[in-house]
Parts: C-alpha cells; structure tokens; sequence
C-alpha cells in the first residue's frame, strides 16, 4: 500500500541548522517542520528534547528546555518574559504558556502602540522538572510550578504550584499527590544510559 505523506508526521528539522541558530542545542533533539520559532538565538534546548508541529515559540527575554522535554502540537510560550521548562517535562497539545502581559492600568496596550505609551509587565515562569501539564491548560506569568506537579486539561494557572502534586480546575485546586520515587529512579537509570553512550 503507497505511504499518504498527509497522513504522516511532518520532515524534522536539520540538527546542523538547529546547532547554529539556537542559543543551545543538545544532542538528539527533534524539532519538526511547521513550528514557529520566534527569536531562536533566545533559546537553549537540551538533550533529547521534541518540539511538535504547531508549536508556536516567541523566545522573549529566553526560553530554557532541560533534557527530555516534550512541547506537543498546538501549544505555545509567548509574551515576551523568560521561560524555564525542567528535565523530563511534557507540555501537552493546546497548552499556553504566557510569560508576559500588557497591564490594564497606566498605559495603552497591546504591540501597535509604541511602547512609550504601553505598560508591559514582563515576568517569568518556571515549570520543574517531571512537571506535566496536560490538553489546553493555560499557565500565567509569575508562576512557579514545582518540581512532578501535574496540571489537568483546561485548568488556569495562577498561582505557584506544590512539587508532585496534582491541581484540577478553575479555580484551581489539590485533588491528590504523585509518588516521585519511581519517577525520579527511571530518570536516573536512563541518564545513566545515555552517559554511557556519549
């Protein structure tokens, strides 16, 4: 039976090329053909790292991916802040990450004015590592999500979150906690795998 090329995932970028127009590029990342990468010289992507289709990167101030992070299809960093994804994360399709806002207050808004007339709170979010953060949730600027925590589909995010816990919900809320154990010794094992390979 002929291959339908629609129906297969995308041609990956050139590593080659990806090495000299990132900040940072480790080893074995897979960034797919159909993503959007705004400022690349901003950010720094770790080892074994996948950026999907349709992810939509607006680097800011800086984007930072530790090592086996996963930016699914669909989802997108933007508003001019600085980002920290952490080892072993996995942002899911449609999630919105937003680093940075125009404020209501004291100034025009939004990227047609000049910016002498706008004010922009330009701010940070920090997801740790073994975070999760699953379909269409939204995540605000200012947040620090902790090291395991998990985000269900379509929550807000607009608080600090604690590390391996598991958040529902607008308003958002605790509804139970992850062991980190197993998590933490399979990272260990296949860092150690992938040393041994270098």
């Amino acid at each position: 039976m002929p291959s339908l090329p629609e129906m297969s995932a995308g041609p990956l970028l050139d590593p080659s090329v990806l090495a000299t127009v990132l900040c940072s590029c480790g080893r074995g990342v897979r960034v797919f053909a159909g993503c959007r990468i705004v400022s690349p010289e901003r950010i720094s992507v770790g080892d074994f790292c996948q950026i999907d289709e349709d992810v939509r990167i607006f680097a800011g101030e800086g984007i930072t991916l530790g090592r086996h992070v996963h930016l699914a299809f669909g989802c997108s960093i933007s508003g001019g802040g600085f980002c920290d994804i952490g080892d072993f994360a996995g942002i899911s399709g449609g999630v919105r990450i937003v680093t940075g806002a125009d404020e209501i207050q004291g100034g025009l808004t939004n990227p047609t004015v000049p910016m002498e007339f706008r004010r922009v709170n330009r701010s940070q979010v920090v997801i740790g590592a073994h975070a999760l953060i699953f379909t269409s949730a939204v995540v605000f600027p200012g947040v620090r999500i902790g090291e395991g925590a998990v985000v269900a589909a379509g929550s807000l995010v607009h608080r600090d979150l604690l590390p391996w816990s598991i958040y529902a919900g607008n308003p958002l809320v605790c509804i139970g906690r992850r062991d980190p154990e197993p998590i933490l010794d399979a990272a260990r094992r296949l860092v150690e795998l992938e040393s041994a390979d270098q």
